[in-house]
């Protein structure tokens, strides 16, 4: 398997690929393929990027994502101790269009659907009545076979071409800016973020892995992420935050240094520019 480009030789084989996943941890680095790719979680949680897009997941999440878009999932820290008793369970669909031929494509009655795979290529991440109509046929296209399966499918896509009820991942502007080289040391580069994000990350030491300078570092990392060092960092550490707000035991203060900042104002400064509200309010509305 390359970091790169994974070459999903079974799907190759079929138009329409399905499994069950049952593993203690994701550990797939950062990746792309030739196929499409919808993925139900239904056991686990973490952090995903898909392209530009960096959000937690939790059990539920439904996300297609398009050809050669790159992205990753990492469970939190917990799951990757020897110890640990945590699991994931999730839905692994894998398909391919190239058998729609250019009659149906320019069609009329394809408008919408051209318009849904056009969202599809940035990923997309379902929501409400949709979320539940999909896990529902998802769970049928598992267990069926032959034509069903593409049946199944069509009715996913038609049903989401029809909706809403979903939001893109990637930004508009966003392309695969990746070589093979370029996904190793991104890849290293997020497992060094993911697993030190609550300490004190450097600068220093990130760039030490791409074997560069800071200067080169900083220029490099904002070119194929689209975002700062510090930028990306501190959003993978609002996000914990977010999801330690949900816990009545921890004081706003406490949230702030278990999720890597150190001092409040910092803390409270980022959570407004990431999330739109103070830590406080983001508490007060979970109470709601």
């Amino acid at each position: 398997m390359q970091p790169l480009l994974i070459e999903t030789k079974t799907v190759l084989q079929h138009t329409i690929f399905v499994k069950e996943v049952n593993v203690k941890n994701l550990s797939n680095p950062l990746h792309f393929h030739n196929e499409y790719e919808m993925v139900l979680i239904n056991k686990g949680n973490g952090r995903r990027i898909v392209g530009d897009s960096i959000e937690n997941f939790v059990k539920g999440d439904l996300v297609i994502m398009g050809p050669n878009l790159p992205h990753v999932m990492y469970n939190d820290k917990e799951y990757y101790l020897p110890e640990s008793t945590k699991e994931v369970r999730a839905i692994v669909t894998y398909f391919r269009l190239d058998w729609l031929n250019d009659n149906f494509l320019n069609s009329n009655e394809a408008t919408k659907f051209n318009e849904l795979i056009k969202d599809i290529n940035r990923g997309i991440h379902i929501s409400g009545t949709s979320h539940k109509q999909v896990v529902k046929i998802l769970n049928e296209l598992l267990l069926s076979s032959g034509l069903k399966k593409i049946i199944h499918l069509l009715t996913i896509l038609e049903l989401l071409s029809e909706t809403k009820e979903y939001k893109c991942l990637s930004s508009i502007g966003y392309s695969n800016p990746y070589n093979q080289k370029d996904v190793q040391r991104i890849d290293k580069i997020y497992n060094y973020i993911m697993n030190n994000f609550t300490e004190d990350l450097t600068l220093e030491k990130a760039a030490a892995l791409s074997n560069m300078t800071v200067t080169a570092f900083c220029k490099y990392f904002k070119g194929r992420t689209q975002k700062t060092f510090t930028h990306f960092v501190n959003e993978i550490r609002i996000g914990h935050a977010c999801k330690l707000l949900y816990n009545d035991h921890l004081s706003i203060s406490q949230i702030c240094f278990q999720s890597g900042f150190n001092n409040l104002t910092n803390f409270n400064r980022n959570f407004k520019r990431f999330i739109k509200i103070s830590p406080s309010d983001f508490k007060k509305n979970l109470s709601i």
